[in-house]
Order: C-alpha cells, then structure tokens, then sequence
C-alpha cells in the first residue's frame, strides 16, 4: 500500500512540476508563444506569435532615459508559401519603421539585431547630448483574418525619438496563402473598379463625419486636407469587410489621428473579385 502511495506521490509531483515548466517563459530577450491557427483546414496557415524583447537602462525605476524596443509578430507555417510571407513581413519591418538602420549600417538585418542597433543610437545620441529622452519602439502584429486562402496581417507601431511627439501607425498585408503573394488593391477589384470605389469611401467618410454630400471634407467638420478621399493602397480584408487605413499625415493632421474606412461585403459586391466575397 505504501508502494501505491509513493508512486502516486511521484506522478503527481512529477505531472505539476510539467505543468509549471511549460507555464515559465523563455526569458526578457527573446521569447516564443504558440498561437496556433486553421485547425487543420487546408487554406488556412498556422502560426505563433515571435516576442523579441530589448531594454536599455532601468524599467524598474521608470526614468526619463529609459529606452526599449518591443516587437511581437506573427510567424506563419504550414506551407511552403509561408516562408514567402515571413520574409515579406521582416523585410517590411526591417525597412520601413523608426528601427530601420541608416546608410552607414553594414550589420545583419535580423529583428534582433536592429532592435540592438536602436539601442546603440540611442546611446550614441546620449553621448552627443546631456538630456536625452529614452527611445521607445512599440511593435505589434495580429492575424485578422485567415480562411478561404487569404491571410490578412495587421502591423501597427509606436514610437520615440525625440521632439514634441512620438509617431504611430498601422500597414495592413494581405497575401493569398496559396502562393505567398501579397495582394494588391487592384489584385481584389474587377478592372475599372476606381471611380466606383472612390465614391463609396466619399460616401462611408461623410457618414461618419456627419456631413451632407455638397459639405466640404477640408472644412471643420472634414477635418481633411483636401476637399477630397480616394482610396488607399493600405487594405485589409476582414470578418467585417474591406478596411482601408490612413496613417496620420497621409489626409489629415496629427491632431486628428489616423482615419479608418470599413465597407461591408455587400457594399463592395458589385466590384469585388467573387472569391474575395463574405469572407
């Protein structure tokens, strides 16, 4: 009977102390959370969520200078097309946000390795100067959609490097998981769907707004910088519908945040592609 006890003893300790293992994370550098997607369902891919994580200074103490750099994104498997749309995703992020490197920069281009470099200019900046703020880079990916062979992905980021205000953003990517391809604006309308598409993002924006159809759109109420709105090549589609996202600058001023346009499935029908449609 003791034998019994002691061995049930030893499974439980030893069953506990799995489930407590698995719980810890991998560290503050670098982590890796599982997340997986499509259940198996041959037009869907599956992902986890990537966590590089790099501080510069005393988190703790919350002081000026304290930099960081923080991205988490999607990585995508489960087919061959998906290492097509990994690379599209790092090489967006390695080019085109506040940790691209400069001109000089001769370094790997890992996202581990610019969020050490974003470090570094800040340090060198901190040399040059007496008060410098701390650097901060916000980065944050999410699937918003992921059937039918299409995968939408949302990057958005945050951002400090000195002067009155920081910066922030959001890109869209939309790939056909089937070949890896990222999708266009023109890849999801029928041709000649322009002028069409202009006229229903004139329509969605003066509903939101409040506005009449013969009120201005750079008026008070508008808000834009011109008396116009076409659509953008920044393109999600979503559960809901087909998002357009405009970045702050892009129409408008700072002071007025970005803009974003959703028009329903059925709003679009008549110059979507059919099997872009009820996603």
């Amino acid at each position: 009977m003791k034998n019994h006890k002691r061995k049930a003893f030893i499974f439980l300790f030893l069953a506990c102390f799995m489930i407590m293992a698995s719980a810890c994370g991998t560290g503050n550098d670098m982590g890796i959370r599982d997340d997986p997607a499509g259940n198996g369902v041959s037009d869907t891919l599956s992902y986890r969520m990537l966590l590089i994580e790099k501080s510069d200074g005393d988190k703790a103490a919350a002081t000026e200078d304290f930099a960081y750099c923080k991205c988490e994104y999607p990585v995508f498997s489960g087919r061959a097309a998906a290492e097509n749309i990994n690379a599209t995703l790092q090489s967006w992020i390695a080019d085109s946000t506040e940790i691209a490197p400069g001109e000089g920069y001769s370094g790997r281009r890992s996202i581990g390795d610019l969020a050490d470099n974003f470090l570094r200019e800040y340090q060198r900046e901190r040399a040059l100067r007496e008060s410098v703020a701390g650097y901060q880079f916000d980065l944050n990916g999410s699937v918003l959609l992921n059937r039918k062979g299409v995968l939408t992905v949302s990057i958005s980021t945050q951002s400090y490097t000195g002067g009155a205000h920081g910066n922030y953003g959001t890109r869209y990517f939309v790939f056909d998981v089937r070949s890896g391809k990222r999708l266009s604006v023109g890849d999801l309308f029928i041709s000649g769907f322009e002028d069409r598409l202009n006229r229903l993002i004139d329509s969605r924006y003066r509903q939101m707004k409040g506005l009449s159809e013969t009120e201005r759109l750079d008026g008070e109420k508008g808000q834009l910088f011109e008396n116009v709105i076409r659509f953008t090549d920044n393109v999600a589609l979503t559960p809901e519908g087909v998002t357009f996202f405009y970045n702050i600058y892009e129409i408008a001023a700072y002071v007025y945040g970005p803009a974003e346009i959703t028009l329903s499935y059925s709003a679009v029908a008549d110059i979507l592609k059919p099997e872009f449609g009820s996603m």
